[in-house]
Formats: C-alpha cells, structure tokens, sequence
C-alpha cells in the first residue's frame, strides 16, 4: 500500500498547486491562474482516481476515493469550460468546497458505521478538514459580499487546506502500514 499513496500525496500536492496559485493569481495574473487552476484540480483528480484504483482497500475508502476524483475532474473541467467572470467562479468554488466539506463529513461517518477497524487519527484529521471546508464555504460565500479579491483569499487557502489534508492522510496511513 505504501508505494501506492505516492498518488494520493501527489493529489495533495495538485490540490496544494491549485490552491497557491488562486493566492498568487494577481501576481502570475488571472488569465495564466484561468489555465493552471483547472489543470492542476484535474490532475489532482486523476491522481485520486488512480490512488482509489491502485489500492484493495476498505470498499467505504475506495468509494470515497473513487468519488473524490471524479468529484475533482468535474469540477476542473466546470471552472474551466463555464464561468465568464471571477464572480462566477468563485460560486462554483463555495459550492465545490461545501459539498467537498460535506463529503469528508460523511466519509468519516460512514467508516465508523462499517466493521472496518481505522486509526481514529485518521478519522479525526478527515473530520477535521471536512468542518473546516464546510465552515469556510459559508465564509467564502461572505467574504463574496465584501469583494471577489477577498472570496479570492479565502478560496485559495481552502483549497491549500485541502491539498493539505490529502499529504496529511496519506502520512498518517503510511505511518501506520
């Protein structure tokens, strides 16, 4: 299993890539983050759907892992194809991180329903980075309020928090493999 969650860190890493070039977008400017965004997302999302592929895993984490990347490619290929203003986007990206918060949420919950035994750190650090997405989309959605630079911000850091998350939980299986 160990060799296999080179994809779920890359993920991360992807994920991470994405997230810092929302934070950097003025700097490298919008139309070269209007490119990278997605590309890194999708990839992200492949290296998910191959982590979920590669691995016998608990079918509860396999689905999850399986949805994860899909979830990721649809929503690269959204942002790409789609929204026309900044302002667009950045509603798509609230919605994409509650549901993405919702779906961490219900991952934890359904393993704990299941008779497969998991380190509950592991759960934890899902639970944690599910609450903190959820939550931080209803702030993203406020900061939209103030000014499409703040919604910026924020969703830049969420998607670095969840990059994050993914290096995080393959650290933690790899810890305990």
């Amino acid at each position: 299993m160990m060799n296999k969650l080179i994809y779920l860190t890359l993920s991360g890493i992807a994920m991470l890539a994405a997230g810092i070039t929302l934070l950097l977008s003025t700097a490298i400017g919008v139309g070269t983050s209007k490119i990278l965004v997605p590309l890194f997302l999708f990839v992200s999302g492949i290296l998910a759907f191959l982590f979920s592929q590669a691995n016998g895993q608990h079918k509860v984490a396999k689905t999850f892992h399986l949805l994860q990347g899909m979830g990721l490619m649809t929503f690269a290929v959204l942002i790409a194809i789609w929204p026309n203003t900044l302002d667009m986007f950045l509603k798509l990206t609230t919605y994409f991180i509650m549901v993405y918060g919702l779906f961490e949420i219900m991952f934890a919950f359904s393993v704990l329903r299941s008779s497969f035994k998991v380190d509950r750190s592991i759960l934890m650090t899902r639970l944690l980075v599910g609450a903190i997405n959820l939550i931080g989309s209803f702030v993203l959605f406020m900061s939209l309020m103030k000014s499409t630079a703040s919604g910026l911000t924020v969703a830049g850091f969420l998607i670095v928090l969840g990059g994050l998350g993914f290096i995080i939980f393959a650290n933690r299986i790899k810890k305990i493999d």
